[in-house]
């Protein structure tokens, strides 16, 4: 079993009949997910060079941007769970549990803030513009985690703190505009969305881990699926649960902007189309 960071923690499958297994359908969802970043992420490639026009038909499909973004995180949440329960039963204790999420999140880290120096470097170059994406997802993701460990205890009871911390990011946070180095937790000035293209606050975002904590503790109590789920995977959903595998989706998610941005470049310089 793949021990690597992933966008979300390695989702450790362990059905009844077979502790090697992954759970497919936790996979095949993520795998779908990063499909329809991808997507957005190419239509928003696309506008900033200058081939499609931002319209209302195109912010829609920001929405299912955020939808898609929620399931991952919820994922990762769910995945919290299911790792705790395998390690027990490798033998292994809670601190070497809560040290390997430590490590995995500081990893996540690591990766978030070289993003920020490539994007940094990026946008001085190509657009001489002083954007960065300064707490874009694994900023938040790898937070969050470090948030949740001490809450992991209190197993169902996080559907609810999750709720609260997302309630006060959608209605509270907003209303405040100052001081702006609580950007961290969504305090910032319309000038700061400006120049990130990218931006995911602790609040309401580590509610939505923390409702996949939640989650895990319903729907797969003690690391095992609490439900019956008759489906056999056909070729289809086989094929997004390999490319939902933890690992294939970091790397996906680490170069897939990268790809598109040279791809749109090397086409506008080729026929004309498209500038920056």
């Amino acid at each position: 079993m793949d021990d690597t960071a992933a966008l979300s923690p390695d989702v450790p499958a362990v059905p009844q009949h077979s502790s090697g297994e992954r759970y497919w359908e936790i996979d095949a969802i993520r795998g779908i997910a990063i499909l329809g970043m991808i997507f957005f992420h190419t239509l928003a490639a696309l506008v900033m060079f200058h081939i499609i026009v931002e319209t209302e038909t195109f912010l829609k499909y920001y929405n299912c941007y955020v939808f898609g973004t929620a399931i991952f995180v919820i994922l990762a949440g769910i995945a919290m769970i299911l790792r705790h329960e395998r390690m027990q039963r490798a033998g292994k204790t809670d601190r070497e549990y809560y040290v390997t999420l430590v490590n995995r999140s500081l990893l996540l880290f690591g990766i978030a803030m070289l993003i920020t120096l490539v994007t940094w470097i990026a946008y001085r170059v190509f657009l001489d513009s002083n954007d960065a994406i300064v707490f874009g997802f694994l900023h938040m993701l790898s937070i969050s985690m470090l948030i949740a460990i001490p809450l992991l205890r209190f197993k169902k009871w996080n559907l609810l703190f999750g709720l609260a911390i997302m309630g006060i990011g959608t209605l509270l946070i907003p209303h405040f505009t100052s001081p702006e180095w609580l950007f961290p937790i969504g305090i910032h000035s319309a000038e700061f969305l400006a120049h990130t293209p990218d931006y995911f606050p602790l609040f309401p975002w580590t509610g939505v881990l923390l409702l996949g904590v939640g989650l895990g503790n319903v729907f797969y109590p003690n690391g095992i699926r609490g439900f019956t789920l008759k489906y056999n995977p056909g070729k289809i959903l086989q094929a997004m649960a390999k490319l939902g595998n933890g690992t294939v989706t970091l790397f996906i998610y680490i170069i897939h902007m990268p790809i598109i941005f040279v791809i749109l470049w090397i086409f506008g310089a080729i026929t004309g189309i498209g500038y920056l």
